[in-house]
């Protein structure tokens, strides 16, 4: 049993081999260009072009042919008549046509251009709490080793005081505490490191090697010049256009087709045969409809599309105040409190002083308890950073050309 679970993990283990990126931007890069969702979205790039092609194509002639015989007093008579029609149409409809089809397209393009946008943002954020998981599974580990080591000396011992049981009974919750933070972390580490792979398009073990470390806040944040360059605001740009392409097709549809094409006509009789030419011309007349329903439609259509360009319009300016300020107010207190270097450092202190009996069994629970709570918010806040910071970056339209760090 035991030589099964050595082979299964061996088989593991070569199946995800370490992935071994350069730096932690070319993975960034690889997910850029393998992720799925953002592969097909660029699929259905390339299908929504094709529409402008068969908005461009016209109609077909139509082709006409009628045969009849008949008895009459004076014989027999048979009679042929064939006709082709070629099919105008008129007021501009294929132009008005291939205008909403490439309209179509670039707000398709834009929408699908935002979705990608926010894969990437939600990427690079599981790219930073990979990482923080990679480090707070120690942690744990760390004060779970520390802790226990108390709690089995504790468990040795016959007589204890009222105190010191107390000290046993809260060491056992806290370590099991740990146990469970320690197994979730696992899973979670587990879970991202497969799916960054996946988006990557490989089948490897995402190290820590491979991960972007503490966010950068001596960079400066910039302005944004060209607010036409937010996904979102030329999406609702287009959506404009789109929505007066179809008014101006809506326009188009009033008037009627005209088909035209000549006509050939025989007759045949006991007596005699007649052939006639001629041209045959068939066109709706606009008396009861006008498509007034349709272009009513429309224009209340294009009015909504106007309102919610210039509802995002402002509500871009609020989003980048907002994120603009996060990103201050969570870099600000990053920067005030502790590093993690000095982090370590007083936890091995803690450790230390405990070893030499000079603080309690208490206080060492509580010191631990507060140095987790501490990294967990940290964390936190750095997570919050990275959201912030990335979403301006959308703002700006600069998101696909950015960098970790």
């Amino acid at each position: 049993m035991k030589f099964i679970l050595v082979v299964l993990l061996l088989i593991s283990n070569n199946l995800y081999a370490n992935c071994n990126f350069k730096t932690p931007n070319d993975l960034l890069e690889q997910i850029k260009s393998n992720h799925p969702q953002i592969f097909v979205n660029a699929s259905k790039v390339d299908s929504f072009k094709s529409s402008i092609e068969q908005a461009g194509q016209r109609p077909n002639p139509e082709l006409e042919a009628e045969s009849t015989t008949s008895d009459t007093s004076e014989g027999k008579i048979s009679k042929t008549s064939v006709s082709i029609e070629h099919v105008f149409e008129l007021g501009g409809k294929r132009d008005a046509r291939i205008n909403v089809a490439q309209t179509e397209f670039e707000a398709s393009k834009a929408a699908l251009k935002m979705q990608d946008e926010d894969i990437l943002i939600d990427v690079v954020k599981k790219l930073y709490r990979l990482r923080q998981v990679f480090e707070l599974i120690p942690l744990h580990e760390e004060s779970f080793e520390t802790l226990n080591r108390i709690f089995l000396a504790k468990k040795k011992r016959r007589n204890l005081s009222p105190e010191e049981q107390v000290e046993k009974e809260s060491l056992e919750l806290v370590l099991n505490h740990h146990k469970l933070e320690i197994d979730e972390l696992v899973y979670e580490k587990t879970y991202l490191k497969r799916h960054l792979s996946f988006f990557a398009g490989k089948k490897c073990d995402v190290s820590i090697d491979d991960l972007p470390m503490t966010l950068n806040f001596d960079k400066k944040l910039f302005k944004i010049s060209n607010v036409n360059d937010y996904s979102k605001l030329k999406a609702a740009k287009l959506g404009v256009d789109f929505a007066k392409s179809k008014l101006e097709l809506e326009k188009a549809m009033s008037y009627p087709n005209l088909s035209i094409g000549p006509v050939y006509e025989y007759e045949k009789s006991d007596s005699e045969k007649n052939h006639a030419v001629g041209i045959s011309l068939t066109m709706d007349l606009p008396i009861l409809s006008s498509n007034s329903g349709g272009k009513n439609r429309a224009a209340k259509e294009v009015i909504v599309a106007s309102r919610t360009y210039k509802s995002i319009e402002r509500e871009m300016a609020l989003d980048l105040e907002s994120w603009v300020q996060k990103f201050n107010r969570l870099k600000k207190s990053l920067k005030r409190v502790t590093s993690k270097k000095r982090l370590d450092k007083k936890h091995h202190k803690i450790d230390a002083l405990f070893k030499r009996g000079v603080i309690s069994t208490a206080l060492v629970i509580e010191a631990h308890r507060q140095l987790m709570e501490f990294t967990v918010s940290r964390f936190k806040f750095e997570l919050g950073a990275v959201e912030a910071l990335w979403n301006i970056y959308k703002l700006n339209g600069s998101i696909r050309t950015k960098k970790l760090n």
